[in-house]
Order: C-alpha cells, then structure tokens, then sequence
C-alpha cells in the first residue's frame, strides 16, 4: 500500500506543477502558450485558445488536489486509479499523438507519452499490488 501511496503524491505533485505552469499562462502571461503554438496567431486568437484550454489547467488542478488528499489512505480510492490511468492513456498519450500530428513538437510530445506511460505502468502495478494486499491482508 505504501507504494500506492507514494504514487498518488508523486503523480499528484506532478501534475500540481503541471496546473501552476498552466495557470500561469492562463492568468499571467498568454504569450507563454503562444510560443508552443505551431501556427501564427493574432491577440485575439490566443485568448481564444487560452480560454479554451483554461478548463484543463482546472481539471489539472483538480486532479492534483484529489490525489494528494486520496493518498492519506489509498486503499478506499483504487478505484480512482483506473480512472486515472484511463485518463492518462485517453487524456494524455493518445491526444499527444493526436497534437503531434498537428504539427506540435514531437520532441516535447514523446517526452511527455514516455511520462504518461510511467504513470500509468506504476499505478496499474501499485493498484494491482494493493488489491491483493487488500485482498489478502495477513500478507502485507
């Protein structure tokens, strides 16, 4: 369980600092997003995409949150591990490949889809590990 627990704060803090980043560019400076940007945009086309993108940098934001709280005891969320797994596979790897074949980095992008498959390796292995443990607790 313990590993479980340590996957939901590590995982969590990542994405704490994926929300600050993102609110960051969502509140301080939209030109951050900008530059990431494989096309030319005008002012107004940024906050468009800005506001646009505002409710993933919440629901990161939410997530995060959500995990450091569910890893002061992990056993009553392994279900929430599935669901973030899923996430990560649908959310994160998938719409990578999809940005990427956009004309986005593919350098930064492959960066992140080897991160999302350590995330979703660790915490389906972690969530199996508690499972059985859970399952079986005179065999901690």
């Amino acid at each position: 369980m313990k590993k479980l627990t340590w996957w939901f704060r590590i995982v969590g803090a990542f994405y704490l600092f994926l929300a600050v980043v993102n609110m960051y560019g969502t509140f301080v400076d939209s030109s951050f997003f900008g530059q990431a940007i494989p096309y030319r945009l005008g002012e107004n086309a940024l906050r468009a995409f800005v506001d646009g993108w505002s409710p993933f940098a919440f629901e990161i934001l939410g997530i995060a949150t959500f995990m450091l709280w569910a890893s002061r005891d992990p056993r009553k969320y392994l279900g929430a591990v599935w669901l973030l797994v899923w996430l990560e596979l649908l959310h994160g790897v998938v719409d990578d490949v999809y940005l990427i074949a956009k004309g986005y980095s593919a350098a930064e992008y492959i960066a992140f889809i080897v991160v999302h498959f350590i995330i979703i390796g660790t915490g389906v292995m972690f969530a199996r590990q508690a499972s059985a443990e859970t399952a079986n607790p005179s065999n901690p």
